[in-house]
């Protein structure tokens, strides 16, 4: 497997333990990564962000990966 693919990995599961919504298509180069609480909820602005922060400082480890905040709550993570 390619080393992007195993940071890739990690970082997807960083995620996870942070609370955060995570997709990763099988195979492809990337992960996205949502702080919510469901439609039904207001959402928690300084929650998503502190998430936010802590995905970027795991992504940062890795020089093969890329982290692109889309708005507070979602978060792009791809190889490169």
């Amino acid at each position: 497997m390619d080393e992007r693919m195993i940071q890739l990995d990690a970082v997807s599961e960083t995620c996870r333990a942070l609370g955060a919504e995570v997709r990763r298509p099988p195979g492809e180069r990337y992960l996205t990564a949502m702080v919510w609480d469901g439609w039904g909820r207001p959402y928690d602005e300084g929650r998503a962000l502190a998430i936010q922060q802590e995905i970027k400082r795991e992504t940062a480890q890795y020089p093969g990966l890329v982290c692109c905040c889309v708005d507070p709550f979602s978060t792009l993570v791809y190889a490169v």
